[in-house]
């Protein structure tokens, strides 16, 4: 199946019509990189999105304001259809009134800084979720390409901060083995999550994350969200060819995914974290870099060229391909309904109140 070509352009009212008919109360889109735009909103609308987490730190590790900045005016633009949630309340009164709740998360902790109070600052922005490693070292912890290192003493005072504040903490994926585990060692009953990953048991690409951590995981209450980046889902030091992308998966392959974590955790502990970026291009001012992969990403793990998604989920609004493809092979409505939004609404809920 190709996906979709683009809507048409036209304004964005809210609460439109054609939502999917899903099992469950709430949809969330787990993690996304796409800029917020009228075309996004209509996407997210066709695939029955209630709730976006979107990532919006600059890739090249500026961290500063100006992402929170692009964000709050991308909102006002868009007249109400999409707002920002602080807490599990807002994203349920967003649905209430038709609009699209957009929580705002960091895949790194990197433009933290020094200055002791800064993590509060972005907090008030609405900053919600945070990473602490972005595939390498820095001063917090290691990354996926250096998964043996562990959780700095800087890294220690960040996840006490974190908590503190509420905020969610994000691990596994772009994060080390070794620094991840440390942070949920730290957990002190409270659930941390891997907003976005394929498995290293199904594709042992180094940005993959284990089942000892998925179960870590688990164990705090929390979520694994599973990408649909190709070369995450197929790529690996065994077939990859310098230079030549791996051929498109199939969409099974990314629902394989979700069945591992399934029978290895549990549906409660499953969520929807695609990592899609549409809008993203270098030529385009406001727009975050980040469209293409280069071949120092993930130690030459990924093909160059524009990213690649598994086919018949490579934009938002194909989701019901998922669900599709979920009920094909036997899953339960209320697993379903888990997997598209009510785990993630649960730790939301759990680490922000409301």
């Amino acid at each position: 199946m190709s996906p979709p070509a683009p809507a048409t352009s036209g304004t964005v009212a809210a609460g439109g019509a054609g939502r999917p008919a899903y099992p469950g109360r709430i949809v969330i889109d787990g993690l996304d990189c796409s800029v917020p735009s009228e075309d996004y909103v209509r996407r997210l609308r066709a695939g029955g999105v209630d709730c976006m987490h979107l990532s919006i730190e600059d890739m090249d590790g500026r961290g500063n304001v100006h992402p929170f900045v692009f964000v709050h005016e991308v909102l006002d633009r868009l007249g109400g259809a999409m707002a920002l949630a602080r807490s599990a309340a807002d994203i349920l009164e967003c649905q209430r009134r038709g609009a699209i709740a957009l929580v705002l998360g960091w895949q790194g902790a990197d433009p933290v800084g020094i200055e002791h109070g800064t993590l509060r600052a972005y907090y008030e922005l609405g900053l919600r979720i945070i990473g602490i490693t972005y595939n390498i070292t820095n001063r917090y912890g290691s990354g996926c390409l250096e998964p043996g290192g562990r959780l700095t003493a800087d890294g220690r005072a960040l996840v006490e901060q974190a908590h503190a504040l509420g905020m969610l903490l994000d691990v596994g994926g772009h994060t080390g083995e070794q620094t991840s585990l440390d942070v949920i060692a730290l957990a002190a009953g409270r659930p941390v999550i891997c907003s976005h990953t394929a498995l290293a048991a199904l594709n042992p690409n180094r940005r993959n994350t284990s089942d000892r951590v998925c179960e870590a995981i688990a164990a705090t209450g929390g979520v694994i969200g599973v990408l649909c980046i190709n070369d995450f889902l197929v790529r690996n030091a065994a077939n990859a060819v310098p230079g030549e992308p791996n051929p498109q998966a199939p969409l099974g392959v990314f629902l394989d995914h979700l069945e591992h974590l399934k029978r290895l955790v549990g549906a409660d502990h499953i969520g929807i974290g695609p990592d899609f970026v549409d809008g993203q291009d270098f030529a385009k001012p406001g727009a975050w870099p980040g469209q293409r992969f280069t071949p120092d990403m993930i130690g030459g793990l990924t093909a160059e060229g524009t990213i690649l998604f598994a086919e018949g989920f490579g934009s938002i609004d194909q989701l019901p391909n998922v669900v599709a493809g979920l009920k094909a092979r036997g899953w339960s409505a209320t697993d379903i309904a888990k997997v598209l939004g009510e785990n993630w609404l649960r730790v939301y809920r759990e680490a922000w109140g409301g």
